[in-house]
Formats: structure tokens, C-alpha cells, sequence
């Protein structure tokens, strides 16, 4: 399934007991569409507020009870307006949304204006001061490739030796009037990696960093030498490439 959502309502893709989550939430939908238990893989993860248009999941469903179009339709009536499954298709046993994924594409929103737009809270990071993309651009130049992104993630407690070597292919800042957009493509990417980006290259469009700032702060893998990550309800996770 491709599966597009609003993150404000959800802790997360994750499953989380307790908690609300778009993996759970789907889950206990397709276990009552199905009627069977029914466990999700998807392409990525995203944090609590980010969203998604792309998102793509794989699950095993019982062929007496699967009917593409009608799986859509009762996903959407039952877990609207926050989620919408964009397509339902059978796929090969041995395709798994997140192994078989060759590359995943996320954007990043900013507003920058003077006056913030409370339709857009959700959706967009709110930056008042004016930003040079020229430089924001010259920072992307510093992560093109295959780097150690030690210095831009969170790392998971649990798994402490886990590489964060990962090879950006594209990243790119274009503006819209006074919405700023930031697109991004990796085979992977850790944990907050994007948002910790699109923090510093702010910060060097805000005039307050240099775009080579960014690439010496990669080279010396310190988590410390970073600010805070941009907000999490900018990001969007558009795509999922097999």
C-alpha cells in the first residue's frame, strides 16, 4: 500500500503500544478489514509530526479475504481524515517495503515570512528572518555523497555501534514566494538526520553559519557541534523508490 498521513495526530510511524501511531493504527484496521491479524513493514520511520505522501507498506493478507479495491475504500472510510491509502496492489512474496526499497525522498517546508499562517502550523517550519538560499545551497554541496552523518543523528540506545555512513544523492533548497522548500534523496537515512540538517543550513541562511561550517561539523562526527533540529511538522517523507 502507498499511504499518505498527517503526522500531528500520530506518535509516530512506529508501532507503540500505548501510544497512537500510523503503523498501529493501520494494523487494527486491516486486522478488521482482513479478519486476521495483520503485521506492517513499511519503507521508513518518521518521528511524532512528521508526515508522509508516499509511504509504502507491506504486509501478508489471506487471498480469500483481499480485494485491492476494497481494502482502499474501507482503510480510507475507517481511518480518515488523517490517513489516506493512495494504492493498494498484490506484489511478489518476497517484496518487503523496506528491503527492497532502493532509495527514499523527503522535503522539508519553511515559511519565511514576517507573519506566520496558522492554516499552515502543521505543515511548516515559521522563519522570520530572511534566508540566503545561496548559501543554503552551498551547504548541500557539502553533503553530495557518501559521508559518516555521526554529527547530524540521534543514535538508538539500543544499538550504539550501528554506521552512520550513509550516500546523500541529491539535496537541494528552492523557494516558492516566501515558501522555502528542501528536497533530499538517500538510499537511507538515521534517525533525525534530515531535521538536523535543515537546522544548520538555516542557521548559514540566517547568515549566523558559513556554508563550509557545515562540512567541517560532518568531518569531525560531534554530535555537540550541531543545534537543535529543525521541527519535526516540516518534514514530509514524499517517496519511496523500488
Amino acid at each position: 500500500m502507498v499511504v499518505a498521513y498527517d503526522g500531528a495526530d500520530f506518535h509516530g510511524f512506529a508501532r507503540n503500544p500505548g501510544v497512537l501511531t500510523v503503523a498501529g493504527a493501520l494494523e487494527e484496521t486491516l486486522a478488521v478489514v482482513l479478519r486476521h491479524e495483520v503485521s506492517i513493514t513499511g519503507a521508513g520511520r518518521t518521528d511524532r509530526g512528521v508526515h508522509s505522501r508516499g509511504q509504502v507498506v507491506s504486509f501478508d493478507a489471506d487471498a480469500d479475504f483481499f480485494d485491492p479495491v476494497a481494502v482502499q475504500r474501507a482503510v480510507n472510510r475507517m481511518l480518515r481524515p488523517s490517513v489516506a491509502v493512495r494504492a493498494v496492489s498484490a506484489t511478489e512474496p518476497t517484496f518487503s517495503a523496506r528491503l527492497s526499497c532502493v532509495g527514499r525522498s523527503y522535503r522539508y517546508h519553511i515559511l519565511n515570512d514576517e507573519v506566520a499562517d496558522p492554516l499552515l502550523r502543521h505543515m511548516v517550519w515559521h522563519v522570520r528572518d530572511p534566508l540566503d538560499l545561496r548559501a543554503m545551497n552551498a551547504a548541500c554541496d557539502q553533503i553530495i555523497g557518501t559521508h559518516d552523518f555521526s554529527a547530524f543523528c540521534k543514535r538508538n540506545k539500543s544499538r550504539p555501534s550501528e554506521s552512520m555512513v550513509r550516500t546523500v544523492e541529491r539535496a537541494e533548497w528552492s523557494t516558492n514566494a516566501n515558501l522555502v522548500r528542501f528536497d533530499i534523496r538517500s538510499r537511507s537515512f538515521a534517525h533525525q538526520m534530515v531535521r538536523s540538517l535543515v537546522g544548520m543550513m538555516v542557521e548559514t541562511g540566517r547568515g549566523r553559519r558559513r556554508a563550509v561550517d557545515l562540512g567541517d561539523v560532518l568531518r569531525s562526527l560531534d554530535r555537540q557541534r550541531v543545534g537543535s533540529p529543525a521541527p519535526p511538522q516540516g518534514l514530509v517523507f514524499v517517496t519511496a523508490h523500488y
